[in-house]
């Protein structure tokens, strides 16, 4: 996504939100202090996240030829087909490339999507307190501000667990930059139903959070409390499983560090069973940001909220921006500021003519009755006149070829936007042409192997290089293609590769420019 910047400006506080407990803090000179969400101040920066469990991550690849300006659309194109989006809903997509993969013809970029209506339903209540959100990004993307602040080092791969009420997530970063993210489904709720589940008790679950963060508890059996082994061993298979699939995937060779913590706190001797489970040293996530962190005990992913500001306050981004409730621009660069302002010039315009016309007709009127006594002087000034007279048809007469000059240039950009409305409506319709020969090419059972685009004035060029494991399924799909009558198609051989038994064939494919 081409990275877009916007104004900066100062702001008096960073206030962190968490959608789903409305719990929120404050940051300003240094200092963090609980916050009461009470309606929204303009001279405050406003920052919350999107919860893992909501949101929809995965990578795609992309071909080179596609060129950067048109790379939204093949985006959200491949995204919806992949992911199989229903058409009928509206989500909110965000692309990051990743420059690690190293492809001479394809392209790697990690997408974000959320149903945009998910984002209404989160986040409802926080509206209702405070109207305007400035940023909302995903829990895992708060992690990189830890490498632009220099508290961690970007030399290895880190591996990244926190474990909140509702909802747990683990990320991946390789020399500072996001690799993978995946909603985990032990959230610390969930952790006290399965540890019900296996003790066959009701247990409270304020009993079981003084547990697992001492360690001890007076109203669960030693018994009891011995199988929070169980709890711990399914739970840390899954994740490593989870570890396992990343590394395969993304071609990480080895993951250095692993960083835990919790919205209540590290669980108490988790360590053990991340070395254990994992086999990866395991490191407290806990980062201090605040000269009173002492006598305010602020939650982790709230100070990450807090760095991640700071950076977004000294290099605005909105490319991974998922605020659909941003404050309005400033009067002055709304549509209907610009139309007031220059309603209120023209009307100074207007007024500033009759205004001068009635000065000087005044001051006319006093140099006449001056003037009359010295026909002389009376005869100077009515030369004077005249000079100015013939000045002011001058300057008419350059303004006037000003205005033809400014007249060609309008027409010329009228033009120049006609051209690239039809650019914009028809092009997508090639897209969508393409798209149908690539369902026909899989219907057949066939591959793309290489695919050579060309364009003129009045068509595109397709040459699609295919193979099959059957001849016959090459000569079906040249069959299928001429009987659509859409496009040209022509093709000189349909040739063996006897060594991996394959059929190739390039297929020539003309798109008419009037489509």
């Amino acid at each position: 996504m081409v990275k877009k910047q916007i104004s900066r400006k100062r702001y008096t506080s960073i206030i962190t939100i968490d959608p789903s407990s409305l719990k929120s803090y404050s940051f300003q000179n240094n200092e963090i202090k609980l916050n009461k969400l009470s309606g929204f101040k303009k001279e405050n920066f406003y920052i919350s996240t999107i919860s893992s469990k909501n949101l929809i991550t995965d990578s795609i690849e992309i071909s080179r030829n596609i060129p950067d300006e048109d790379l939204d659309s093949a985006i959200d194109i491949q995204v919806y087909d992949e992911l199989n989006f229903d058409p009928a809903v509206e989500y909110t997509v965000f692309y990051k490339e990743f420059f690690g993969f190293e492809n001479s013809s394809l392209r790697k970029f990690n997408v974000f999507a959320i149903e945009t209506l998910k984002i209404k339903e989160e986040f409802a209540e926080v509206v209702k307190k405070v109207k305007y959100i400035d940023y909302i990004i995903p829990e895992s993307l708060l992690l990189k501000s830890l490498y632009n602040k220099n508290l961690l080092e970007k030399d290895s791969v880190d591996c990244f667990l926190y474990f909140k009420e509702k909802d747990a997530f683990l990320a991946i970063y390789a020399d500072g930059e996001y690799i993978y993210s995946k909603s985990i489904s032990f959230s610390i709720e969930r952790m006290h139903e399965k540890f019900c589940e296996i003790t066959g008790e009701s247990i409270q679950y304020e009993d079981f959070i003084n547990f697992i963060l001492t360690g001890r508890s007076l109203n669960i059996s030693e018994e009891n409390q011995r199988l929070i082994i169980k709890l711990y061993k399914e739970m840390f298979v899954y994740i490593n499983d989870v570890i396992f699939y990343a590394k395969r995937a993304y071609l990480i060779e080895n993951i250095n560090r692993i960083y835990i913590n919790s919205s209540i706190g590290l669980f108490k001797n988790i360590d053990r069973y991340i070395r254990t489970y994992i086999d990866i040293e395991p490191h407290e996530l806990n980062f201090v940001i605040a000269k009173n962190a002492k006598e305010v005990k602020s939650e982790q992913l709230h100070n990450f909220m807090i760095l991640t500001a700071l950076d977004y306050i000294d290099e605005p981004d909105e490319s991974l921006n998922f605020s659909i409730f941003k404050r309005p621009p400033p009067f002055r660069q709304r549509p209907s500021g610009k139309i007031a302002i220059i309603f209120l010039l023209s009307l100074l315009v207007s007024l500033a003519y009759p205004a001068y016309q009635f000065g000087y007709a005044y001051f006319i009127k006093l140099q006449l009755l001056q003037l009359n006594k010295k026909e002389h002087k009376l005869f100077l000034e009515a030369t004077n006149i005249k000079n100015q007279l013939i000045a002011l048809g001058k300057k008419q007469e350059l303004v006037q070829n000003k205005l033809n000059r400014e007249s060609k240039k309008l027409n010329f950009r009228e033009k120049l936007l006609n051209q690239i409305y039809n650019k914009k409506v028809h092009y997508p319709m090639k897209v969508k042409i393409m798209v149908n020969i690539f369902k026909q090419i899989n219907k057949y059972h066939s591959k793309i192997y290489d695919l050579d685009i060309s364009n003129n004035k009045k068509d595109m060029t397709l040459v699609l290089s295919v193979f099959s494991r059957k001849d016959k399924n090459i000569t079906e799909l040249i069959k299928a293609l001429t009987q659509m009558k859409k496009y040209g198609i022509s093709t000189k051989e349909i040739r063996r590769d006897s060594k991996k038994h394959i059929y190739l064939s390039k297929i020539k494919v003309v798109l008419n420019g009037s489509i």
